[in-house]
């Protein structure tokens, strides 16, 4: 066996240790809305009637992630254990891809720290414990720019344009913050050189997304009369952009609507309630242009900050794991800096993967900020990480040069 091979089975196993660890002592709680919805939404899927969440929506959360839990909970039943080791699974799964693109980039030493640097990330790790989409938006994610990347040196271009358009497909129906990510495909065919490919490849890329979203946006198009990704963007745009955002999720309760979005969607339904929502949030982004750039702002500094460390009084072990996650963000963002210091001389490889970041980071500036919202672009934070790890753990190594 290769010595990457043992060295990556062990990066492996100790992400399981993590993310079990995390699991024993963090309580699988469905009395939260969003995990509920998704547990929700995957025991409907297969039901009569139309997959729905727990307050009867039927398009407001992602479906991605529980229609990747459905055929498990079908056959399982929707217990704990079922969807925990979906989510151990999808982290394995993470973790490879961060390799192969880490090794793409800058060979071996650069392919085990991203996988590594995955592997231990407390967040993800986290978030395995629970029922949330980032479990399946990460790994989506790192295969569309896996297959981005590919495409800087491929010789079959086509063939990695539509896997990119399925993993971008269905990363949208896992998330739909990825949505500006797609523009990183026509990027790298341009920076490839060969403009005769650019349409062709493009087009396979759009279909190759089409397939995936085609069955869900027919549904929605079915059950609400229009076919829609989600319905809670105009929710999303509303909450921050309304005279009492903040740049973070402010319940609807304290927006000037109040109580009245209770009756609003009781009154008009899902489609219609939301649609109202996004017009009086574009109605205050025209009359508040310049209240509304700083608030973007705002949201896009919030959203590298590190989490918050929470009460003093959740114990002395857990406050001491909420600093150490601080810690852990930092520095991952301070190595990912140093590499990102050397703009010119980086391969295009890398460039690109700065771009995916930076284009999934803009889309933020639009709604509120979250801590885990930013999850699925921190592995490929840790793979601009792992560049500038690698001579420093590795001091032989020498960083790929085909992509430059």
């Amino acid at each position: 066996m290769a010595r990457r091979h043992k060295w990556l089975i062990l990066i492996l196993f100790a992400g399981a240790l993590l993310r079990l660890a995390a699991m024993a002592v963090q309580p699988f709680d469905l009395h939260d809305n969003d995990a509920a919805s998704y547990v929700t939404m995957a025991v409907t899927a297969f039901e009569p009637g139309a997959m729905r969440d727990v307050f009867g929506n039927r398009a407001f959360y992602s479906p991605g992630y529980p229609l990747a839990l459905a055929p498990l909970v079908a056959l399982l039943g929707a217990v704990p254990a079922v969807v925990l080791g979906a989510n151990l699974v999808l982290g394995g799964v993470s973790v490879l891809l961060a390799e192969a693109l880490g090794r793409r980039l800058g060979g071996e030493a650069v392919g085990l720290l991203s996988a590594g640097l995955t592997a231990t990330l407390a967040p993800f790790a986290l978030a395995g414990a629970i029922a949330a989409r980032e479990n399946l938006s990460v790994p989506l994610l790192l295969a569309f720019a896996l297959a981005a990347v590919a495409l800087l040196e491929t010789r079959r271009p086509l063939a990695w344009s539509a896997g990119a358009g399925l993993a971008y497909g269905a990363g949208l129906l896992a998330g739909a913050s990825v949505i500006l990510t797609g523009a990183a495909l026509p990027l790298a065919l341009w920076w490839r050189g060969e403009r005769r490919l650019l349409v062709p490849a493009i087009a396979v890329f759009a279909l190759g997304a089409a397939a995936v979203l085609a069955p869900w946006l027919w549904h929605t198009e079915d059950q609400l009369g229009r076919p829609v990704l989600t319905t809670n963007a105009p929710f999303n745009l509303y909450v921050g952009n309304n005279p009492n955002a903040t740049g973070r999720f402010v319940s609807m309760r304290d927006s000037p609507l109040g109580a009245e979005w209770r009756r609003m969607r009781a009154r008009r339904g899902e489609l219609a309630a939301t649609d109202a929502l996004g017009g009086l949030a574009r109605a205050h982004i025209l009359s508040h242009p310049a209240q509304t750039a700083a608030l973007s702002a705002k949201k896009l500094a919030l959203f590298w900050l590190p989490d918050p460390p929470g009460a003093g009084d959740r114990g002395g072990l857990i406050a001491l794991l909420r600093w150490a996650e601080i810690a852990q963000h930092l520095l991952l963002l301070a190595l990912a800096g140093v590499t990102l210091t050397h703009w010119r001389r980086l391969p295009r490889g890398v460039r690109l993967i700065a771009a995916i970041i930076g284009l999934f980071w803009a889309i933020h500036a639009a709604a509120y900020v979250m801590p885990r919202y930013r999850l699925p672009a921190m592995p490929l934070v840790g793979v601009l990480a792992a560049l500038a790890l690698a001579p420093l753990v590795a001091p032989r190594w020498r960083p790929r040069q085909v992509l430059a």
